[in-house]
Parts: C-alpha cells; sequence; structure tokens
C-alpha cells in the first residue's frame, strides 16, 4: 500500500483542504498522543459541493484569462480580421494569384506566429473549459441526486 509517511502527508493536506475530517478517541482521560485513535471521515455531501466550488472558480478564471488574451492580442486580430476580409472580397472578383499573395503578405511572419499562438492558447483554454464543464455537470448531478426530499 502507502507508505506510512506519505499517508500521513496527504490526510494532511486532504485535512487541510477540508476534504476529510478529523475524530480523537482518547484511551485515557490526558488525551496523550500515543494514547489515542484517530478516525478520519469523508462527508461526500460536503466534499462534493466544495469541489463544485472549485470548479466554478476555475471557469470563472478560465473565461478571465480568454478575456486577457484576447483584449492584449486586440490589435493584431483587428489587422487579421481586415486582410481576411479584404481577400474574401478580392476572391470574390477574381483577383490574380500576385494580388491574394501581396495581401496576405500585410500579416508579418511574427504576427503569423503570434496569432498562431493566441489561437493554440484560446484553444487549450476552451478545452479546459469544457472539461470543467462537465465535471460541474457531475458533480452537480451527484449532488442532486443524493438531496433527500420529504
Amino acid at each position: 500500500m502507502v507508505p506510512a509517511k506519505e499517508a500521513k502527508d496527504m490526510l494532511y493536506k486532504m485535512l487541510s483542504h477540508n476534504l476529510v475530517a478529523l475524530q480523537e478517541i482518547p484511551k485515557t482521560p490526558d488525551h496523550a498522543p500515543s494514547r489515542t485513535f484517530y478516525l478520519y471521515t469523508v462527508d461526500v455531501a460536503s466534499a462534493a459541493r466544495m469541489l463544485l466550488h472549485r470548479c466554478y472558480k476555475s471557469v470563472a478564471n478560465l473565461m478571465e484569462r480568454r478575456q486577457y488574451e484576447t483584449r492584449e492580442n486586440k490589435r493584431l486580430l483587428e489587422k487579421s480580421q481586415r486582410v481576411e476580409a479584404i481577400l474574401a472580397s478580392m476572391q470574390a472578383t477574381g483577383a490574380e494569384a500576385t494580388q491574394l499573395q501581396e495581401i496576405e503578405e500585410m500579416i508579418t511572419a511574427p504576427e503569423r506566429q503570434q496569432l498562431e499562438t493566441l489561437k493554440r492558447n484560446v484553444n487549450k483554454i476552451d478545452a479546459s473549459e469544457t472539461q470543467v464543464d462537465e465535471t460541474i455537470f457531475v458533480l452537480e448531478s451527484f449532488i442532486e441526486s443524493t438531496v433527500k426530499r420529504p
């Protein structure tokens, strides 16, 4: 199983995060640690609610991060959209390939790289948000199913 030192570290971390509760059962009235049993219990509903709260915080942080990324790169995103709009209108009018290439070159290589990095980061944020949303759904379903109704 798990070594005692590692188990104690894990239990302390879980206790500090309120995932487990500690109950002392003394053998003698002096409550000496060597003569006391320590029982760890888990209130599953409370732990699920706490995890749900943390998931909501995570989603809020992800949304804030996406807004920050788009706000920091607003100028570049607007430039990219303008170039794409110009390209689309020129393709619709039947422009030559050299003209289209000149318009594409309005976005420099470093800007392209920055756009790719931004798209990759936003995609990761979206995927993370989806995963946290799924976890929220599971936790809410669990909490709802364990609530006792009159």
